[in-house]
Parts: C-alpha cells; sequence; structure tokens
C-alpha cells in the first residue's frame, strides 16, 4: 500500500497537468460549438474562435488517444461526445450525406473571382472553367457591374463578366436599379447573376437588397431572383456578405505574435466587421422569411459554417436548408484560399423542395475562392 502511493500521486499529477494543458483546447471546442447561437455583436470573439473549431478538434483527438492509452475511460468518453458533436456540425473531408440519385436537372454555381492579374488572362480562365461546367445559372461575387446611366453612356463590367457574357451562351441578368447602397457607385453592383442560354430556366423578376445604414463600401450586397424552372418557381439569393478587409494580418510583416500592440487593432477591425456582418446578415434572413416560395440561399459569406451570419441565413424562416456540399460534396470542400484552402465560407443552401444531386469545389489559380458547383432536382414532395 505504500510503495503504491507515491504511484498513484503521481498519476495523479499527471491527469492534472494533461487537463491543465488541453484546457484552452477544450475551451476553443465548446467556443466554437457556441458560436453559432451566439449573435456576433457581443459574442464577436466566439465567431473568430469558431473559424479554427475543425482544427482544434484535431487536437482534442490527440488527447483523446492520451486519454485512451492512460485508460481513463470518462475522460475517453467525454473527449469521444465532443468530437461526435464537432464531426457532425462541422463534418469532415468526405460528406456526411448522400446524393439523391438521378442526374442533375439544375446545375448553379457560385463564384467570387475578382479582377486580378492581367485581364486577357483572367477571362480565358473563367471562360475556360465555365465554359468545361456549364452551369444553368451562374452567381459571381466581388465581379462588379455599372448599369448604364443618363451619366454614363455604356454600362461598365470587370472583364470576368464581359468575358461570359461576350464569349459563352449565358445572359447577364440584372434589374434595372442596381444601386445597392449609398457607398457604392450609383446603379452598380458586385453579385452579377447570369443563366445559360437555352436552358430551361427564366427570370421572373429580380430586386437588389439595401443593406446597411451608412455609407460603407465594404457593406454586403445581396441579389434576389425570381427564376421559373420545369414550370415551377423558386428564389435564389445571391449574397456577399461583407469581408475583413484588406490588409490580412497574417500578410502584415509588422504583426508580430509576441507584441500585442500589432495584432490588437486587427481584433478591434474584426469586432466591427463581424457586428456590421451579423446585422446585415440578420437584414437579408428577414427579407428571406417573407418568402412564399423555395428558396437556395448562395455565395461567399466570408463567415465558416459554424458563425452566426451563416447558421441565420441558412435557417431564415425557420426552414432548415440542405448545406450542398455536406449533402452531396466529394472531396475536401473547403474554398478559401483556393490554393491551400483552410476554411469554408462559400456555400449553396438548399430548400427542402429541391434535393442534391451533386456538389463540387474545384481548385482554380485564377481566384482567391474555389467554385461552388451544386446539381439540383425538384423533389418528390414538389411533384
Amino acid at each position: 500500500m505504500t510503495d503504491d502511493a507515491p504511484s498513484k500521486r503521481r498519476s495523479s499529477v499527471g491527469r492534472v497537468l494533461l487537463w491543465l494543458v488541453e484546457a484552452p483546447v477544450l475551451g476553443a471546442v465548446l467556443v466554437g460549438l457556441m458560436a453559432a447561437y451566439l449573435r456576433p455583436g457581443p459574442y464577436w470573439w466566439a465567431q473568430l474562435v469558431a473559424i479554427g473549431l475543425p482544427y482544434a478538434s484535431w487536437a482534442l483527438a490527440v488527447f483523446a488517444v492520451l486519454w485512451l492509452l492512460g485508460r481513463r475511460w470518462r475522460a475517453v468518453a467525454f473527449h469521444a461526445v465532443l468530437l461526435l458533436i464537432v464531426g457532425v456540425r462541422a463534418g469532415g473531408p468526405a460528406r456526411l450525406g448522400e446524393p439523391a440519385d438521378g442526374p442533375d436537372g439544375l446545375v448553379l454555381t457560385t463564384f467570387n473571382v475578382p479582377e486580378a492579374g492581367q485581364r486577357e488572362a483572367l477571362g480565358d480562365s473563367v471562360v475556360a472553367y465555365v465554359g468545361a461546367t456549364e452551369p444553368d445559372v451562374l452567381l459571381m461575387q466581388d465581379a462588379r457591374v455599372v448599369a448604364r446611366s443618363e451619366r454614363r453612356r455604356r454600362a461598365g463590367e470587370v472583364v470576368q463578366v464581359e468575358a461570359v457574357r461576350t464569349r459563352l451562351p449565358y445572359a447577364l441578368r440584372l434589374p434595372a436599379r442596381l444601386a445597392s447602397h449609398p457607398g457604392w457607385l450609383v446603379n452598380s453592383t458586385d453579385v452579377p447573376f447570369f443563366v445559360r442560354i437555352g436552358s430551361d430556366v427564366e427570370v421572373v423578376e429580380q430586386e437588389v437588397l439595401i443593406l446597411g445604414v451608412e455609407r460603407d463600401p465594404d457593406v454586403s450586397l445581396a441579389l434576389r431572383s425570381h427564376l421559373r424552372w420545369e414550370d415551377r418557381d423558386v428564389v435564389v439569393y445571391n449574397v456577399h456578405l461583407r469581408s475583413f478587409g484588406s490588409p490580412k494580418p497574417w500578410q502584415d510583416e509588422n504583426v508580430r505574435l509576441f507584441r500585442p500592440s500589432t495584432w490588437v487593432p486587427y481584433l478591434r477591425q474584426y469586432r466591427t466587421v463581424y457586428a456590421k456582418r451579423g446585422e446585415e446578415a440578420a437584414q437579408i434572413a428577414d427579407r428571406i422569411a417573407e418568402e412564399t416560395l423555395p428558396v437556395i440561399v448562395a455565395g461567399d459569406f466570408n463567415s465558416t459554417a459554424d458563425n452566426w451570419s451563416t447558421r441565420r441565413l441558412r435557417t431564415a424562416g425557420g426552414v432548415d436548408r440542405t448545406d450542398a456540399v455536406r449533402a452531396a460534396g466529394d472531396g475536401w470542400g473547403r474554398t478559401y484560399h483556393a490554393q491551400h484552402p483552410f476554411v469554408r465560407i462559400d456555400f449553396v443552401f438548399v430548400d427542402p423542395a429541391l434535393e442534391v444531386t451533386s456538389a463540387q469545389t474545384t481548385p482554380v489559380g485564377f481566384s482567391d475562392h474555389r467554385p461552388v458547383r451544386v446539381g439540383l432536382r425538384w423533389g418528390a414532395e414538389a411533384e
């Protein structure tokens, strides 16, 4: 008995030390899981933590193995439950569901493709991708279009929009009034909407949502399009929620991890952006809640699936929309940054009246986002 006492004390001390070392990881996982339910105004910091939730879970798995080796079964069970919740919420490299049987009925692609690099090369690359994948409906973000006005003789559009419109069988569909906010150029938008000529898609009406309450060039944007497809009606929201702006802290050479004075300004910036993004996402969600037709919400959310704004749009109006990539995606599924995707911030959320038949994200070298291509068809309940 006496000889066993030091061994038990060492074991007890080891467990305490392991819990202390693991405590930050456990805290990050728990906060990340709660972030989707915490409004980003007062809880902006939880939104920031949620970005790393899938990766904190990897560290959690390592600690679970250590507890397993120590045969601490209660600790192992606790970790297993947390990992299960993270797996259901965040997903993994493979899809969580199975695609609906049968071919795609309607193919929709959302793609944030800003104007960068050489114009001709960008135009050629966009044409090559769209021409190869042939979506029936193409939603773009970060692609500025300025409509013709009394002062402006010609409409203006960035090269990626012009290339698709002039070199491929696609029609650019936009409402007559594009002005989405005083902070933007008059009669302009960066969320253009294309329909493939010859497809069974008719644009019934469109409207640009007015978001924000102040002059702000970084305001979120949303375009509502009422479509008729296969003699049924559906509403598509092309969404581009506000970004964190530039430069990014990891691109700033002056930022030092152990010098708070260098990264605290970015935290203040993120606090402001999260709050405003949440307000604008709520405005869009309130409008979606008024819809009487099935709704698809797609675009660049600048938020992960575990953030409040993303969940608010996915469940707007009390409808539990399907995350297309999680339901039928094949592969990693992350969309940003395109070359080394760390997070998934581009989504297609689908009304229960529709079934997801396929979903892919494609590596590209001409945008910092990966496009999301989704195949859809009407579900049995919509017959």
